[in-house]
């Protein structure tokens, strides 16, 4: 049997242990759920339900034969790292994919990612490794999302559409068919993206365009 850490044990951490204990994996006893890892120990002080153990930080966990590994952390850029920490020192991650989503048996999908409440992933899309894709995402197909992305809740993708490396989609933001936006970037709330954009820049707006912060 492996053994499931996930890689914080803050909000999302705990959204994705809930959604964990309802797929196959779990419910089969093919992965069990050996605990957190973050360097909060009194992370779950006060929460109300009953959580796994916080083992001890990322930094200093040892990893053991028959671990594996999720990391739970919402923002892209400490996701890559807490990520490649455990890579280095040998660990795997798994993909952990919400039991009412609905995904394309043909889709193409890295490990580490999060699919979360009644999202649907069409034919032939192409997902990077440790993307965080949370509920009722609609992706047309042959999008493509590359890695360490983070898709936030409501979320449309036209067919061909493209979300560049480290970028952030947020709540309710779309974009069209054939358009992308390229790394680093951000796509506020509510946006529509209908032509491409190309890396570090900040989207709002219908249609979407560049804004300082």
């Amino acid at each position: 049997m492996k053994k499931l850490l996930i890689i914080g044990a803050r909000g999302w951490g705990r959204e994705v242990y809930r959604a964990f204990t309802y797929t196959e994996p779990y419910l089969s006893g093919k992965i069990s759920v050996k605990g957190f890892l973050d360097d909060k120990t009194d992370a779950l002080d006060g929460i109300q339900g009953e959580w796994p153990p916080i083992i001890g930080a990322v930094e200093t966990y040892d990893i053991q034969k028959d671990d594996v590994f999720f990391c739970a952390m919402g923002d892209s850029h400490w996701r890559k790292y807490y990520a490649e920490m455990i890579e280095k020192k040998g660990g795997h991650f798994i993909s952990i994919f919400h039991h009412t989503s609905v995904v394309s048996p043909n889709a193409i999908i890295g490990e580490g990612v999060y699919v979360g409440t009644f999202t649907c992933i069409s034919t032939n899309v192409t997902i990077g490794k440790h993307v965080m894709i949370q509920s009722f995402d609609n992706f047309g197909h042959d999008a493509v999302i590359d890695d360490y992305a983070s898709i936030e809740s409501y979320v449309f993708l036209g067919g061909y559409a493209k979300v560049g490396e480290l970028s952030t989609m947020h709540t309710r933001s779309s974009i069209i068919p054939h358009k992308s936006v390229g790394r680093k970037c951000v796509v506020g709330f509510g946006s529509v993206v209908m032509r491409n954009f190309k890396d570090n820049v900040h989207l709002f707006g219908n249609p979407a365009s560049k804004i300082d912060l």
